[in-house]
């Protein structure tokens, strides 16, 4: 008799847990790159005190895409690897996607892409006022000597106008070069040069002029085109984006950052 009562109630549990609504959130995982301010790496820059719940991977594109995913109940595990081997990976449909990418037309053969996650401006770095009362066009840099971060979109951009520049290993080489006057201008992401002058302490020293007549940087996450469920996880990102911009919570994470959400 007390067989039969364990086997009806072990019946009736596995009936109830049946109809029960699932709470475990879905789980995916995109691959990036230390990009700062968009995406960093806590082992290569750790977070600010009042960033109590930064994760191994932070940065406002990271914060932004974790809390549009999050609207949806999804959760996103981010793993740092190398971009030349992530963007092989999403083109052979081995991973999900990358954050963030840029859309360029290379990568339209392989990859979806959401909404933009954030933007930037391209931006000429200079000593204090070194331009002030010129046209900051792409047309002015054949007066000047001119740097550029090896592999960034403003290399592309220098080269299609045939324009002379100096390749430098990144934010700060391009800064410490601009400062020691070896180098007149500097052309990068503004927002990105802007994080990096912070944190040398130096932004009372430098001028940052909005590049004319060349477009903004758009960050977004690319999706692979091979990988099951692609399309439906951007179209996931994309509902979530739109709550949080709804919301206000994007201008919030953007605050956080002390980084205007308006390109000027």
């Amino acid at each position: 008799m007390i067989g039969v009562q364990r086997f009806l109630h072990s019946c009736l549990l596995g009936f109830v847990f049946l109809f029960l609504p699932s709470v475990r959130a879905e789980e995916i995982v995109l691959h990036t790159i230390h990009l700062p301010p968009h995406i960093i790496d806590s082992a290569e820059l750790s977070p600010p005190a009042n960033f109590e719940d930064a994760e191994d991977v932070y940065g406002f594109d990271v914060d932004i895409l974790r809390a549009a995913y999050a609207t949806q109940g999804v959760k996103v595990r981010i793993e740092l690897t190398p971009w030349k081997r992530i963007m092989r990976d999403v083109e052979a449909g081995l991973v999900l996607g990358a954050v963030s990418c840029r859309r360029l037309p290379v990568r339209e053969k392989f990859a979806l892409y959401s909404t933009p996650l954030s933007h930037s401006a391209n931006a000429f770095v200079t000593r204090r006022s070194f331009l002030d009362g010129y046209a900051t066009t792409l047309a002015i840099l054949n007066k000047f000597h001119v740097s550029a971060v090896n592999g960034w979109a403003q290399t592309s951009i220098l080269e299609s106008a045939k324009i002379p520049f100096a390749s430098v290993s990144g934010l700060e080489q391009g800064i410490k070069l601009i400062l020691r006057r070896n180098k007149d201008i500097f052309m990068t992401e503004r927002d990105s040069a802007m994080f990096a002058a912070k944190r040398m302490g130096v932004m009372d020293q430098l001028s940052f002029y909005d590049v004319a007549g060349v477009g903004a940087d758009y960050y977004a996450v690319c999706f692979s085109k091979k990988y099951p469920d692609a399309e439906k996880w951007r179209d996931v990102l994309n509902k979530g984006l739109k709550e949080l911009d709804e919301s206000g919570k994007r201008d919030e994470i953007f605050k956080r950052y002390g980084i205007s959400s308006e390109l000027n």
